[in-house]
């Protein structure tokens, strides 16, 4: 999910970590001298390891960078287009810094690198940040939100003189989202949306140059009042339902790790095909009991 909490949280332990290294270095060199327990005799070896403390620092780098991201994510009215846009543009800057030809530590690495004349083995580090940078892209494919641009406000806006644009997108959702919407198989409401859609972009457009949309939220508020734009209302409707808010994200992160710690799942791609179809089966007066829901997924 977007709303990451384990990048917040495993920061926060790994930056205490290094923050205290010098109590802990110092704590189990004492136990040791009084005790000799070999687990803190492990503990001190790693502690005092220049290639293991090295590799703590890029550690909290990264996911120093991977809390910024999350932190982006809670951002009240941020759409899903433009987290997926941040969330590519990290990808692309850990694979620019770490896995190009030449690595570009920070400079508290290359301070714990001097006094070993650069000779410590980072080679499983950056083998973990290559397996994260693969993690990371499948979790954001290419293309992935590609339809989606036919809605993308910063994309609507230059393309006011291009009749044809959105429209190739508008039928792919169709054809993705065709059983969530329960619409007709016959191809008659392809083109009707297809017109619908033709006409509100150039009334969205308008609208953004008088002044009266300004973000994505307003234009979703505008969409779903027009009545005129019913059918294609759902497509947004879609689009806006997935935004990462910082409300609910610190609301939900109780409730997030309760439910990993018990269940140790996450919701799947269908999942979301469920979530449309309650919605929609709710707005018209269907009745749903969520806890058998809950207690189903």
């Amino acid at each position: 999910p977007l709303n990451e909490v384990r990048w917040l949280s495993c920061h926060f332990a790994v930056n205490a970590l290094i923050r205290n290294d010098d109590v802990l270095v110092d704590y189990c060199t004492m136990e040791v001298n009084e005790n000799n327990y070999p687990v803190v005799k492990y503990c001190l070896k790693k502690l005092t390891d220049p290639q293991y403390c090295i590799a703590l620092t890029v550690l909290d780098d990264i996911l120093g960078e991977l809390s910024e991201l999350c932190q982006t994510f809670q951002r009240s009215c941020l759409t899903t287009i433009e987290a997926y846009r941040y969330a590519k543009a990290k990808i692309a800057k850990f694979c620019s810094q770490y896995l190009g030809e030449k690595v570009h530590w920070s400079e508290k690495v290359k301070q714990q690198m001097a006094p070993f004349d650069n000779t410590v083995d980072t080679r499983g580090v950056l083998h973990f940040i290559s397996e994260l940078c693969e993690q990371l892209d499948c979790r954001f494919p290419e293309n992935e939100l590609q339809e989606w641009s036919a809605f993308d406000i910063e994309a609507l806006f230059p393309a006011k003189f291009d009749y044809g644009y959105g429209t190739e997108s508008v039928i792919k959702l169709m054809g993705k989202y065709q059983a969530v919407l329960n619409l007709p198989t016959d191809g008659s409401i392809s083109e009707h949306i297809c017109k619908q859609y033709t006409d509100y972009k150039f009334i969205i457009v308008e609208k953004i140059k008088a002044g009266a949309i300004k973000t994505f939220a307003d234009m979703v508020t505008h969409t779903l009042k027009e009545e005129q734009f019913t059918d294609l209302a759902q497509f947004v409707d879609i689009c806006a339902t997935f935004q990462a808010s910082s409300i609910d994200c610190e609301c939900g992160f109780s409730l997030m790790n309760q439910i990993k710690t018990k269940s140790r799942n996450r919701l799947e791609v269908n999942h979301m095909d469920q979530l449309i179809r309650i919605k929609y089966y709710l707005a018209a007066n269907g009745d749903v009991n969520l806890d058998k829901i809950y207690h189903h997924w």
